[in-house]
């Protein structure tokens, strides 16, 4: 990843949805209290350094126990979950997770997490057939809280698990994500190279698919000698299968890095976190959140496609919006090799099969500072092909499966041909997305040489303008660094499309004009 091309977020990202459910009462008392004895433990009593120490387990048959005094165990099925986009028929849902006396926003922040996965894995799995989602109890101190979720999925194409876990702070009163256990992006940069370092020699792995973002370091924790345990969901890091999605047969990967080495990397959570993980302690008391706790700061893992030091509504400048449609292709790594060498942002919009079959592209667009669109579900005219019914599982499916691989949420929506009626827009809109057109097609998908695509962008070019573009074309790979070229020496700055449009309203349609209309 260049570090001077990717723009961290200076604000933490709100979970994938905020909703009310029903079936989490709020939790007002102030002390928990956690003995220990009789209780499922993990790591710390296997010493197993793979294992994250685990002071309360309650994974498979002690999911729905409610023998911990201060810990009461919220369930859900399937109908507790009935406001999401897109619900298919006959998918089994069985949830649980732990609430805690005196930490209601851990409770909080848990709940949409959890409705966040079941919403994503209805939308961005292909026949899904049933999750489930267990817990544990991996710390437990005055002032810190960690839980790792279990989940068990089943779809067309098969068993395999997945896991986060999840911190909390109670000085401030903030649900962390395992990211926040390090000090910043470059310290998330460098577990990144550690990990890759470590898993070099698994043959199951691609350690091309290993990126600092948050989706792949969402399930860190410590182990009973300290040690940092970095866990991965089943097939997370496995090799492309062209066609195919990665095998889920390698299973849970981990890498245990070096208490000595990881300490100086530790934010003042992680710290807190790996003494509460090695503590033996049977009571704890958790401590209200200050009245003036701090705002959290930046999330390592979360990247923004902004470019703060661009104004593109500034008098002298000139921003273009460079689009790629059809991905990710086996071309794409290599474009984005091209966009980092020179410094260039760019959006790519998504379909589905391809996002299921190369997810590590997905990270590697989103590591790298690119903003990460969906183009559909089925690369298919949506009014023509689609009834109205049938509209929120197609506009779902990519937002989902980017979330999934990354934890971004999906804000710009493009349908193939740019193709779109009232009822795809109000679809588009209702799952909080902008549509977007374009204002120069370069033409690429008419088979048109090289030299004509590169004539047609630059002379269509103007402020603010966005371009259509096709990565898994050649002629397209063939004309990008020329285009860059001249562009630049027009003055144009590269920037994402929200950074050109000045922003994007969920439910619009860009640009106003229509599609092939002038920018603004």
């Amino acid at each position: 990843m260049s570090s001077t091309r990717a723009h961290q977020n200076k604000a933490v990202p709100e979970p994938g949805r905020r909703v009310a459910l029903p079936w989490l009462p709020g939790v007002t008392a102030m002390v928990l209290l956690m003995p220990l004895a009789g209780c499922g433990v993990g790591g710390s009593a296997s010493g197993d350094p793979d294992a994250m120490a685990v002071l309360v387990d309650g994974t498979g048959e002690n999911s729905g126990s409610t023998d911990h005094e201060g810990v009461t165990v919220r369930t859900g099925d399937a109908d507790s979950f009935d406001d999401h986009p897109y619900i298919p028929g006959g998918v089994d849902i069985s949830v649980a997770y732990p609430e805690f006396e005196g930490a209601e926003p851990f409770s909080e922040g848990l709940a949409e997490r959890v409705d966040t996965e079941v919403a994503d894995f209805r939308a961005g799995t292909r026949d899904p057939v049933a999750l489930t989602v267990d817990w544990q109890i991996t710390a437990a101190a005055p002032d810190v809280l960690g839980v790792r979720l279990v989940r068990t999925e089943e779809d067309m194409h098969g068993l395999r698990e997945g896991y986060s876990t999840h911190w909390y702070d109670a000085a401030s009163g903030h649900t962390a994500y395992s990211t926040e256990l390090l000090a910043d992006q470059e310290a998330l940069e460098t577990v990144n190279g550690l990990v890759r370092d470590q898993l070099a020699d698994d043959g199951d792995v691609d350690t091309a698919t290993l990126h600092p973002v948050l989706r792949t370091y969402d399930s860190m924790g410590f182990n009973d000698a300290g040690e940092l345990v970095v866990e991965f969901d089943d097939g997370h890091l496995s090799p492309v299968v062209e066609g195919h999605v990665p095998s889920s047969e390698p299973g849970r990967k981990t890498a245990v890095l070096d208490a000595e080495e990881v300490d100086p990397l530790l934010s003042d959570l992680g710290q807190r976190a790996r003494e509460a993980s090695l503590s033996d302690e049977e009571q704890v008391t958790v401590a209200a959140a200050g009245p003036e706790a701090g705002e959290p700061g930046p999330v390592p893992g979360v990247v923004s496609a902004q470019d703060p030091d661009v104004d593109c509504y500034e008098d002298g400048t000139r921003c273009i919006a460079l689009t790629f449609d059809d991905g990710p292709h086996e071309h794409t790594p290599e474009l984005l090799d091209l966009l980092s060498e020179e410094d260039v942002t760019a959006s790519f919009f998504l379909n589905g099969n391809p996002a299921l079959s190369r997810p590590g592209t997905i990270r590697h667009i989103y590591a790298e500072g690119h903003e990460v669109a969906s183009h559909n579900d089925l690369h298919e005219n949506m009014p023509e092909e689609f009834d109205e019914e049938e509209l929120p599982a197609q506009v779902a499916a990519v937002s989902s499966m980017v979330r999934r691989q990354t934890g971004h949420s999906v804000e710009l929506f493009r349908p193939p041909f740019g193709a779109g009626s009232e009822a795809v827009l109000e679809e588009i809109g209702e799952q909080g997305m902008a549509e977007i057109l374009w204002n120069v097609d370069s033409d690429d998908w008419q088979d048109v040489p090289t030299e004509q695509i590169v004539a047609n962008v630059v002379s269509g070019a103007a402020p603010n303008t966005i371009v259509l573009l096709h990565d898994p074309l050649e002629t397209t790979m063939e004309a990008v660094p020329q285009i860059i070229e001249e562009l630049r020496a027009l003055d144009y700055e590269f920037v994402s499309v929200s950074q050109a449009l000045g922003g994007a309203e969920a439910g619009e349609s860009y640009p106003p004009g229509g599609l092939g209309a002038p920018a603004p």
